[in-house]
Formats: C-alpha cells, sequence, structure tokens
C-alpha cells in the first residue's frame, strides 16, 4: 500500500471508526465522550480574551475545590486544619494560601486521595517513572483520562498534524521493549498509521538501522524523547548522511530538550523541533506551537491550571488539575522548575511559560549554600562534540563530569570542558570520564545534573 492511501485511509476511515468503537463500548465511551468535549471546548475557546479565560478557569477551579472537598479524606481533612471554606466565592489569591501538595503527601494519603464519586472500575492507575525514587502512583477517571487525550490531539492538530498522519516515534514503549511485537501492537500501529522504534537499547548499529527504517517510512513528524532524539541526530550527522525524514516537523517530550540537542536535530536535518512538556501523573502541560517564532510553551489551561510557587522569575510549577474526578491534585509540586512570563504570581493561572529548565534536584550546589542549575551545563558544552553528558556531584561535593564523545572529540577538547567548569564551579573538584553510554533510569530517560548532597549537608555548607 503506497504511504498516500495508508494516510487517506487512516485519516478518513479507521480514525472515526476507531471513535465510533469506543462510543459503542460502555466501558470506554465516558471517557471517549469526554475528550469529544475536550476538543470541541478548545475549539470554541480558542479565540478567548484573557480576561474570559481567567472567569472560567475560577469558575471551574471553584468546581473542582468542592468536588476534592465533597468525594475525599484527604482534603475534607486538609480544608479543615487550614480554615479554608471550599463554598465561599474564593479568588485565586485565596487559593494560593493552601499548601502544595507534594509527592510524598501522594505517597502517604494513597487512597485517601481517591474521589469515592467515581466507581472503583471507572478508575484506571498510572504512575511516574520513578527517576527522582519512588513512583508516585495515581488514579485517572473517564473525565480526566479524555481531557488529557483531547488536549493532546488538539495541540497536534494545530501544528498540521491530525490523527492518523504518518507518523513515526523513537520512545520507551514497554518494560521489555522486545516482546511487544504482538499482532494485536501491529494492527494498532496500522491504524495509526505509526512506526514505533524503542529508545533503550541504543547503538551506533540500532541507530544506523533506524535511519534506514526511517528513510523508507519517511514519517510527517517523528515523536521521541529529547536524548534519544540527539542520539540519532549525531550518527546521522557523524555518518555524512543526508536525510529525507520527517517530512515536517520533530515533537520531543519525556526529557527536557537542551539547546545543544535542538541545534544539532535542526542542523542534521532541517526541521523544526516542537517541545511537548508534561508527564505521567498530570498529562500534557504545554506544548511549543511555533519554535521557529518563538520557544515559549502554552499552556494547556483548559485541563490544568498552571501556577509558579513564588513571584520569582524562576520558580517552581505547580498544577492543579481542572478535571481531576479520579484522583484531585491542587497546587501540585510536579517537580520541575520554569522560567514564568512577568507578573506572574502564586494561585494565578500562567497561559504560558517562557522556558521549562527541567527538574527542581537537577542543581550543583556550591560553597555558601549557592547552586547553579542543570540548564547551564549544556551551555558550556555546547562547542564541543558531544553525544551525551551528565554531571555528577558526590556527597563531598567533588563533580565528575560524564561525557559520550562523538568521534571529533580529543584533548582540546577535555581540557577545555575542564577549564570552563571549574571557572564555573568555584573552586569545586572537576574531573571527567569518558564513556560509551550513560546510565539511564527506570523510565530510560538521562538526568543530565545528579547531586547526592541532602538538605543537612547544603545547609552546613
Amino acid at each position: 500500500m503506497s504511504s498516500a492511501a495508508h494516510d487517506l485511509i487512516s485519516m478518513s476511515l479507521l480514525q472515526p471508526l476507531r471513535r465510533a468503537y469506543r462510543l459503542a463500548r460502555p466501558s470506554l465511551r465516558p471517557a471517549a465522550l469526554a475528550s469529544g468535549e475536550g476538543l470541541r471546548f478548545r475549539e470554541q475557546a480558542a479565540g478567548w480574551p484573557l480576561e474570559q479565560r481567567r472567569e472560567w478557569m475560577l469558575d471551574r477551579l471553584r468546581e473542582m475545590v468542592r468536588r476534592a472537598w465533597w468525594t475525599t479524606p484527604y482534603y475534607k481533612a486538609l480544608f479543615d486544619e487550614v480554615g479554608f471554606d471550599p463554598r465561599s466565592n474564593f479568588t485565586f489569591d485565596e487559593f494560593a494560601a493552601l499548601p502544595a501538595l507534594e509527592r510524598a503527601d501522594v505517597h502517604r494519603a494513597g487512597h485517601a486521595l481517591v474521589s469515592t464519586a467515581v466507581r472503583p472500575d471507572e478508575l484506571r492507575q498510572d504512575a511516574t517513572g520513578g527517576s527522582t525514587g519512588v513512583p508516585t502512583v495515581v488514579w485517572l477517571g473517564p473525565r480526566e483520562r479524555g481531557w488529557r487525550e483531547s488536549g493532546i490531539e488538539h495541540s497536534m492538530r494545530r501544528i498540521g498534524l491530525p490523527s492518523g498522519t504518518r507518523a513515526a516515534s523513537l520512545w520507551g514503549h514497554n518494560l521489555d521493549p522486545k516482546a511487544s511485537d504482538s499482532v494485536g501492537e501491529r494492527v494498532r500501529a496500522f491504524v495509526d498509521n505509526s512506526h514505533q522504534l524503542e529508545c533503550f537499547r541504543l547503538s551506533p548499529s540500532a541507530l544506523a538501522e533506524y535511519h534506514a527504517t526511517l528513510e523508507r517510512w519517511r514519517p510527517r513528524y517523528l515523536l521521541a524523547y529529547a536524548n534519544a532524539l540527539g542520539a540519532l541526530a549525531a550518527e546521522v550527522g557523524a555518518r555524512g548522511w543526508r536525510p529525507r525524514y520527517p517530512t515536517q516537523c520533530f515533537v520531543t517530550g519525556a526529557e527536557k530538550l537542551t539547546p545543544m540537542v535542538r541545534d544539532l536535530v535542526q542542523s542534521v536535518f532541517g526541521r523544526p523541533v516542537h517541545e511537548r512538556y508534561g508527564s505521567r501523573d498530570v498529562g500534557l502541560i504545554a506544548f511549543q506551537m511555533n519554535p521557529d517564532r518563538s520557544l515559549e510553551l502554552e499552556v494547556d489551561w483548559a485541563n490544568v491550571l498552571i501556577e509558579p510557587e513564588t513571584r520569582e522569575p524562576v520558580s517552581s510549577i505547580l498544577v492543579t488539575k481542572l478535571h481531576g474526578d479520579g484522583m484531585p491534585m491542587l497546587r501540585y509540586r510536579i517537580g520541575d522548575v520554569a522560567r514564568f512570563p512577568a507578573g506572574s504570581r502564586p494561585g494565578h493561572p500562567a497561559f504560558a511559560l517562557e522556558e521549562v529548565l527541567g527538574r527542581d534536584l537537577d542543581r550543583i550546589w556550591l560553597p555558601g549554600g549557592r547552586w547553579i542549575h542543570g540548564i547551564e551545563f549544556p551551555h558550556m558544552m555546547k562547542d564541543h562534540p558531544v553525544r551525551e553528558f551528565q554531571v555528577v556531584q558526590t556527597d563531598d561535593a567533588r563533580v565528575t563530569v560524564r561525557v559520550v564523545p562523538a568521534p571529533s572529540f580529543g584533548a582540546d577538547n577535555r581540557a577545555g570542558i575542564l577549564r570552563t567548569l571549574r571557572a564555573n564551579l568555584d573552586g569545586l573538584v572537576v574531573s571527567l570520564e569518558l564513556c560509551e553510554a550513560l546510565p539511564r533510569t527506570r523510565a530510560n530517560k538521562v538526568r543530565a545534573v545528579i547531586s547526592e548532597i541532602d538538605e543537612r549537608r547544603r545547609a552546613q555548607r
């Protein structure tokens, strides 16, 4: 079957049939209806002025807070403890007085955070990859699942990629990807018009094989882990190949897309890279719509209220789910840091993020309690032929830079990296270690910066 015929069949026939099938199945219908509702709302509200969006969000927030108080033991006890009345017509400023929901709170509360208004058979369990410790388990009701799904579909439509578009993914699909090539997976791939490549076992030979596959498949877009895409770009560039894919763009997720990786991908492939920001416990949060014009990420405000923890330009991100029917989560600290637009303040929705900087934990600690965030390190490495890197600080404050070198990496590069890092790390002992590959988390992500210094040691320093 030609690619044009497959595109037409997938978009015009198979995707509508899938939607009809979901609506016909009682177990799938609630989430499918919520997904359709979410798509229609986003399309209708696309031209709303800022104040109308804020008014809608405040109404939705009040409804969500009242539902949390009414249906969960956790929020009933919390509101009583802090003296917050969810029945009042509270403001965004009053909402900001509620304490942030920490991951540790979610672990301790367990089912006390799960809504009693959703039947157990309607709940679906999900969990984070556990890259910062113990995985965080969340429970999703049909409304949240539908609004999450429609957020991604709406964003992809906005950049010209409707469901059924010829696609490929370089992703961590399963804990054991080698066991995933079932008949069901192949049928799903045909319906979706997609080709899946796993990024758990990358090597020069695997990347060369992926390149050949993608040359044959020629997807309109490639969805990829940011660092896996960087590895593919480095391999293709080093071999001097001239790729003809993707025909439109890349979409990255799961990891922070660094300027170094973005520049490398664009130089090798000549296609724009859209950064998608989200997580397993929350879903899509923000999407980069036009990276050629701006690297700002638009927040999916119809589904989540995003606010800064402080008034500082760089702040921890707090998330409130506006359709969290299974497990309400209010002012949830997701663990990432962002650069917020001027004037952003706690409790009030932000409609864009200037940049997601990375994990709140991704920082190297300096004497006197000062620190450097992990987003600074790609700028220090960008002039050197490095495929991947990781900065590790041990409990005695020593720093080791692990580098996966490109073929042209030499002694001058080693000396230059060490010189730059030592100049920026205030006299810390810095060493460099060359590696064939970097260790990855359970979710197959590379943590670019790891510090073993705990809060007690930070205070002492």
